[in-house]
């Protein structure tokens, strides 16, 4: 497993694709960031209750809220990393030469959440950087609950899992077609008909339901009145997911032919 995980690595250390996405995205991210705190009107933001996003908690949170763009890397690093490497046919080799399928599986899947996780953490953090710098955390009286430290971090830790639990679909989708046009053309859509469509057209008890699924469970902690009961439901739901998903994938994989 070990040896699989540092060729993971390797490949994505070594991929000249990867290097420049990161760094487009800190330098998107930044001058996103700068450009709100340009066009931030105090008045404005009071007006329409979003005041909370002048400070370093409350613009995290927002940023987090873009769950279209960690989807849109999904997409793009499951044709990358998963679809590629059977389009190569590195997986093929690897199984041929007696890696375990399940090995092999599991080893490619880490390094997809681990990179397109730390995607968002820059997008995240990097858009809200300056608004910190300029104001900092935030207190009580705007930011709620966010601003302290441990609901920042808990935030945090449950959002990834939560956004985690969505990649994790397009991780499916990536060994199941094996062909990087199908699996970015069906995440896109995806996106395109997202849980925002869903909220015009479904009833609210049904969303409800949609919320402790992976289309709604990355918004359940962005809010400023965070509990701790509602990270700890976050990340338990969103690691059954995640644990279902790849499990269905790897029993899929498991017998799937290898051509």
């Amino acid at each position: 497993m070990f040896s699989l995980l540092r060729s993971e690595w390797y490949q994505v250390r070594k991929a000249l694709s990867v290097k420049i996405t990161f760094g487009l995205i800190l330098l998107a991210s930044l001058i996103l960031g700068l450009n709100e705190i340009n066009q931030a009107s105090t008045e404005r933001l009071k007006e329409l209750g979003w005041q909370y996003r002048l400070y370093g908690a409350g613009s995290l949170c927002s940023s987090m809220e873009d769950g279209a763009t960690g989807l849109l890397f999904a997409s793009l690093f499951a044709g990358w990393l998963i679809t590629a490497a059977f389009e190569n046919r590195t997986i093929q080799e690897a199984v041929s030469y007696g890696r375990g399928r399940s090995k092999v599986y599991i080893a490619k899947l880490l390094m997809f959440s681990f990179v397109v996780t730390a995607l968002c953490l820059i997008y995240w953090f990097g858009s809200s950087i300056p608004t910190f710098l300029k104001n900092g955390v935030g207190d009580p009286d705007t930011v709620g609950n966010l601003c302290h430290i441990e609901y920042i971090a808990g935030m945090v830790l449950a959002e990834i899992l939560a956004c985690n639990s969505l990649f994790s679909v397009c991780g499916f989708i990536g060994f199941w077609s094996r062909k990087a046009s199908i699996t970015i053309g069906i995440c896109i859509a995806g996106i395109l008909a997202g849980g925002n469509l869903f909220a015009m057209f479904l009833p609210d008890t049904v969303m409800k339901i949609i919320n402790y699924t992976p289309l709604g469970l990355y918004k359940q902690v962005l809010k400023l009145d965070l509990q701790w009961t509602d990270i700890w439901k976050t990340s338990f739901v969103s690691l059954a997911w995640i644990v279902i998903i790849y499990g269905i994938g790897l029993w899929r994989f498991q017998k799937v032919e290898l051509k």
